[in-house]
């Protein structure tokens, strides 16, 4: 008993000299520091002590002392080097540190981003005398709960937390909280809470760019805070799966944009917009947004997703900060072609496009090349008129547009014409009583759109077509000559379709002037219509009131020389609702539009060229060159009422010709057609042309229908020339075949269309014209 009663005596007296905060170090981020237990001296100004206070290092983080408006400070016996610090404060009065030597000159300050964590100095403070406990804002005050500095910290930083991360293209960003770590590590896996390994270690800043990724595979990722005391523990865990979308491989991907009420004077930032995340948003109110590059980039793209109510503009700078382009974007959430590239761009700058009226977007981007092809455009208007068809789609900001073609619903389609620039095409490759299908596509350097809405329509001639409004959109507005809109149901050849254009009038003014002896109209009966005629001066030259709704009228006289014809309500301010109106007359001779979809196709010394007919056109040029893009020489004139095609014989196996045709009437000549090219190559093989200058063509068609021609091998070979490219995917839809001999009738020509789709086979038995007999059969 002795014994133990001694044991226990020694016990005590062993617990009364171990001091308290070495029994707590070993468990507290607050202690093994150079201000553990000490008194600090409290004064107005340092050096200058009124009081002392003892909560500061009392290694307690639930006591805290209000020291009003003083500060604090330590003066140690010797000079210490300070590598990491800890505070915990009240968040509503924000504090700072200062580090004297033995001078009490000031050699170091530090302002804590992390309350309650050990945060390590971006650099080591040598030889420090005396620290200071200061507020940022001198005289607010300090209420403090725990304070130390560490020669070398004795516990772990805090944990931080990913705040933000986007997954881009084979990419993923990280941005986390800072913990005033020595250094982060991101973990990774590929499976929810782990196990993690190590991505990368030893990161100074707080963001990472992981490029080891696959698109399409989701990754889970935590972040640790590391000093020289260990590891934090992991932060909040994040999943992301990156991807290539429209708003990816831009010079934007990614970017923290600067936001501001005007340029160059920033005030925060957005990373929002530029997150790859089309459900994301941030409103930054009557802000703009910028980008400035490192160096000058020419632009020729862009994306936004913005809220529709709020619409925004792009504005571009150059290395000056002068303004060098503008763009207002017309489609929400679809990669747009700038109309020109806007070259030498320094900075990008997102604005509305009212002055402060404020932006919420979703996603922006530019692009130097677009890596993403553009919206699907929609066709909203057509018409089919006497073998015409219109069609109008809506602008997708696209680079070029294409139009594609069927005789079946639902395809397949083929290309009718590309490299549209406009938002309308006009087909005159049509015959009457035929339903052909049409799809529009969008179509950038990164590639073509899916197809548009398909439309069906069957061109014909009615008592509307054939006038001089056919198809044309008329201005619309309450006086002549100041329109507020158009309307296009009056001209689309179809008595179904009206319009009820309220008190307006409409009109048109012709590119010349004509002469008219004839009208149309068919109207709402309760809203009678008068017509009235003007001349290049504006002046009223005539009028006519139409008796028969919904019949061609002659006028009492023809009108001459009428530059505007113009639609009104008989009683002013009555209103107008119109299903169809035309005007008919002498009109002058125009030049034929270009022909479309100009293929070549390269043979034996020959090189084949097709392209669509044009209903206007009475022949076709054909022109050569040797050079991409020309100078062209006229090489043959083919006569439209033969066919469209030609076969070029005068050519050398090996050379590269570039070719385009243009399309003749009595008025003039057509602009060029699309440039084709083809090589010829003695390995090709060609159908016989030797000691054979006829054969007869017989095709069967899926109707079971089999027709055959007698024709010249020059239109065979064109024939051949047509299917080889049709089979390839390029080439008119049809192709025309004269019937020569065939021709019954008083007619200067007839011509059968054959359509590609509709045929199963065909063959091509040669013969010498002298003797009639065949010497080839060629089957497809």
């Amino acid at each position: 008993m002795k014994k133990v009663g001694y044991l226990l005596m020694m016990l005590v007296i062993l617990l009364q000299v171990l001091p308290v905060s070495s029994a707590r170090a070993a468990t507290s981020k607050y202690t093994g520091g150079l201000l553990d237990g000490v008194t600090l001296n409290v004064g107005p100004s340092f050096n200058n002590p009124t009081s002392t206070v003892t909560e500061f290092t009392d290694n307690n983080g639930n006591t805290y002392k209000n020291i009003g408006s003083n500060i604090a400070w330590y003066t140690f016996s010797a000079p210490k080097d300070i590598n990491a610090v800890i505070a915990k404060w009240n968040s509503s009065l924000p504090i700072k540190m200062e580090f004297y030597d033995a001078n009490n000159s000031l050699i170091g300050s530090y302002t804590p981003t992390t309350n309650d964590g050990v945060e390590s100095l971006p650099n080591m403070i040598q030889n420090v005398s005396s620290v200071v406990l200061k507020p940022v804002t001198a005289g607010s005050g300090i209420m403090v709960y725990e304070w130390n500095v560490f020669t070398t910290p004795s516990f772990p930083p805090a944990t931080p937390t990913i705040h933000w991360f986007r997954g881009g293209d084979r990419v993923v960003d990280l941005y986390w909280t800072t913990t005033g770590a020595k250094s982060y590590t991101v973990k990774r896996s590929t499976s929810a809470g782990g196990p993690y390994a190590v991505l990368a270690s030893n990161i100074k800043e707080i963001s990472f760019t992981d490029t080891s990724v696959i698109n399409g595979t989701t990754y889970y990722y935590v972040v640790t805070a590391v000093n020289e005391a260990g590891e934090s523990a992991v932060s909040n865990e994040i999943n992301i799966k990156p991807s290539s979308t429209k708003y990816t491989g831009g010079l934007l991907d990614g970017v923290a944009l600067k936001v501001g009420a005007t340029f160059n004077n920033p005030t925060s930032t957005v990373m929002e917009f530029t997150d790859n995340n089309g459900n994301t948003y941030k409103n930054i109110g009557s802000n703009i947004a910028w980008y400035t590059f490192s160096a000058p980039k020419d632009i020729n793209a862009v994306i936004a997703k913005w809220n529709s109510s709020l619409p925004i503009k792009m504005e571009f700078y150059d290395a000056n900060n002068s303004l060098i382009g503008s763009y207002t974007p017309t489609t929400n959430d679809g990669v747009e072609s700038l109309p020109n590239t806007i070259q030498n761009v320094s900075s990008v700058v997102l604005k509305p496009v009212t002055a402060g009226s404020g932006i919420m977007v979703y996603e922006w981007n530019v692009f130097t090349t677009p890596s993403f092809p553009p919206a699907t455009p929609t066709i909203h208007w057509f018409r089919g008129g006497d073998r015409v068809v219109d069609l109008y789609w809506t602008t997708t900001g696209a680079k070029s547009y294409t139009v594609k073609r069927s005789t079946s619903a639902g395809g397949p389609y083929a290309v009718l014409a590309s490299n549209i620039k406009e938002i309308s095409f006009t087909d005159t490759s049509v015959i009457n009583g035929t339903t052909y299908y049409y799809v529009v596509t969008a179509v950038n350097e990164a590639g073509e759109s899916a197809v548009s809405n398909e439309i069906n329509i069957k061109p014909s001639s009615t008592k509307y077509t054939g006038g001089l409004l056919d198809g044309v959109a008329l201005k619309v507005g309450a006086t002549f000559n100041n329109p507020t809109s158009t309307v296009m149901e009056f001209t689309d050849n179809n008595g179904n379709t009206y319009k009820n254009i309220g008190s307006n009038i409409a009109w048109y003014t012709f590119s010349a002037p004509k002469d008219i002896n004839a009208v149309i109209a068919k109207w709402n009966s309760s809203l009678p219509i008068k017509m009235e005629f003007y001349d290049a001066n504006n002046s009223l030259i005539g009028s006519y009131t139409p008796t028969t709704n919904d019949g061609v009228e002659s006028l009492p006289n023809t009108i001459q020389n009428v530059s505007s014809v113009v639609l009104k309500p008989v009683t002013a301010g009555s209103g107008i609702m119109v299903y169809e109106w035309n005007v008919f007359g002498k009109n002058h001779d125009v030049p034929p539009a270009a022909p479309l979809n100009l293929t070549a196709v390269g043979g034996d010394k020959t090189v084949s060229l097709t392209w669509n007919s044009m209903n206007t056109a009475t022949s076709y040029k054909v022109k050569r060159s040797t050079t991409a893009g020309g100078p062209y020489t006229e090489i043959s004139t083919v006569n439209s009422a033969t066919y469209a095609s030609y076969l070029d014989t005068n050519v050398v196996n090996g050379t590269t010709y570039y070719y385009v045709v243009t399309a003749v009437n009595a008025a003039g000549e057509s602009s060029n057609s699309n440039e084709a090219s083809a090589t010829p190559n003695g390995s090709v093989v060609t159908p016989p042309t030797q000691d054979t200058d006829r054969a007869l063509l017989r095709i069967m068609l899926n109707n079971g229908e089999e027709k055959e021609y007698d024709l010249s091998m020059k239109e065979v070979n064109a024939f051949l020339a047509w299917y080889e490219g049709r089979a390839s995917g390029t080439g008119a839809v049809m192709f025309a075949i004269d019937k020569h001999n065939n021709n019954k009738g008083p007619f200067k020509n007839r011509k059968d269309y054959i359509i590609y789709d509709k045929i199963i086979t065909f063959e091509v038995n040669a013969y010498t014209a002298d003797s009639g007999n065949s010497n080839t059969d060629l089957k497809s």
